[in-house]
């Protein structure tokens, strides 16, 4: 082979493979804390030994990170309950609802299964 064939192959084949080898690498190791450790050995070995094939097959067949949870949904679902037991707060004091009534409804809102008296 000549020199710039060689040189080719390095820049359009090596190269590449060896960043992508590395970019996976780090990311089944690193940043994938839900795999076990059986699993993540699996995954390097596959990625390592298989080349594209192997690189490819990780982003086909890979497990799914578990769904982050940010914390809006637990804000919204808050700001529900505060504003549900506010307007319950308010009946109670008018005199709209019995006690009974408002501790059902209390228990409903925080989910809550209030024991048969």
């Amino acid at each position: 082979m000549s020199v710039e064939a060689d040189l080719a192959l390095v820049v359009l084949v090596i190269a590449p493979l060896f960043v992508l080898w590395i970019v996976a690498l780090f990311h089944i190791v690193a940043r994938r804390p839900d795999l076990s450790v059986g699993r993540k050995g699996i995954w390097s070995a596959i990625v390592l030994l298989l080349g594209y094939a192997g690189l490819l097959l990780y982003v086909m067949f890979r497990p799914p990170r578990p769904v982050a949870r940010t914390g809006a949904e637990d804000a919204t679902a808050g700001r529900t309950a505060l504003r549900r037991v506010s307007r319950l707060i308010a009946a109670h004091n008018a005199g709209s609802i019995s006690d009974e009534e408002f501790a059902r409804e209390k228990a409903a809102v925080f989910g809550l299964e209030q024991a048969a008296t």
